[in-house]
């Protein structure tokens, strides 16, 4: 098997939406403002420079994003952290981030937590880069933060999180943000077949996922021949999608019982509408999340 790119470098895709969520805290309207407002010290010094500038800004996230995509990052973020705060706050014994990339959350979050044991699960190289500015910014982290390297193609979940001192058995929220369209339909099985095996009944699994039409290049959506070619130049394609409306058999068939599935429209209506109705922005149409409980 050749390496993929993401195996040799820290991954672009996640330092783009690291750059995103760090841009969306700068929104005016405080409606539309994003809530990491920790991103930003993972910048290097040049994009800091670019955040707070707001001409520039606007045109880097231009260049950078295909249509909808930061207002896509933007609408997901929102989605997820609010699926982190709620275990917390419901006292979930764990909560494990599959491919964590530049996430803030354990910071951002600290105050909440009393006791949840949280595990940051990447690619080393991705994992080491984030390391690195943390100690260089001496930005302390929490002790209940624990972070695991990994290889999804090659390494198994189970046996990295057990050697990390996960616990088998308990309630925990799985957080799965920007991944499963990198995986191959094996390991995304596998992958929610150890959620499933391994957690307590009521426990939660909060990802996106692309849809299947996206990698078949059928052009049906919003952004979506931009968004495809972008990630392609990377050298971080996707390869992983689902059919459109096939979220909740594809789940209940491993096990799971879908809670809500949000597609870009929805994230448009809950997060980019103003009151009078009218749309503030457009979201990517190319991805969809879901929120599922284990049965």
């Amino acid at each position: 098997m050749s390496e993929r790119r993401i195996e040799t470098r820290s991954s672009e895709t996640a330092s783009f939406t690291c750059f995103s969520r760090g841009c969306a805290t700068r929104e005016r309207d405080p409606r539309f403002r994003g809530p990491d407002d920790m991103a930003e010290l993972l910048f290097p010094p040049m994009a800091k420079l670019m955040l707070n500038v707001a001409p520039l800004r606007k045109i880097i996230l231009r260049q950078m994003f295909p249509p909808g995509m930061h207002e896509y990052i933007f609408a997901r973020t929102k989605v997820m952290d609010a699926a982190f705060g709620e275990a917390l706050d419901a006292c979930f014994l764990q909560i494990v981030l599959l491919g964590a990339g530049f996430d803030t959350r354990a910071l951002r979050f600290a105050s909440r937590n009393q006791g949840t044991k949280i595990f940051e699960l990447d690619a080393p190289t991705t994992q080491q880069a984030k390391l690195e500015v943390l100690r260089r910014k001496k930005i302390s982290l929490p002790s209940e933060l624990v972070f695991v390297p990994i290889n999804f193609d090659r390494e198994e979940i189970s046996t990295a999180l057990t050697k990390a001192g996960y616990q088998v058995g308990q309630r925990t929220l799985f957080l799965c943000e920007g991944v499963t369209m990198y995986l191959t339909a094996q390991v995304v099985d596998k992958t929610l077949d150890y959620i499933r095996s391994s957690s307590a009944p009521g426990s939660r699994v909060v990802f996106d996922y692309l849809l299947a039409a996206v990698i078949r290049k059928e052009n049906r959506y919003y952004g979506e021949q931009q968004a495809f070619d972008r990630v392609a130049r990377v050298g971080e394609s996707w390869i992983f999608g689902l059919e459109d409306g096939e979220i909740g058999p594809f789940l209940a068939e491993r096990g799971f019982e879908l809670i809500v599935n949000y597609t870009s429209v929805d994230l448009e209506k809950l997060f980019l509408t103003e009151p009078d109705g009218k749309l503030h922005a457009r979201v990517n149409g190319t991805h969809c999340i879901a929120t599922a409980a284990v049965q």
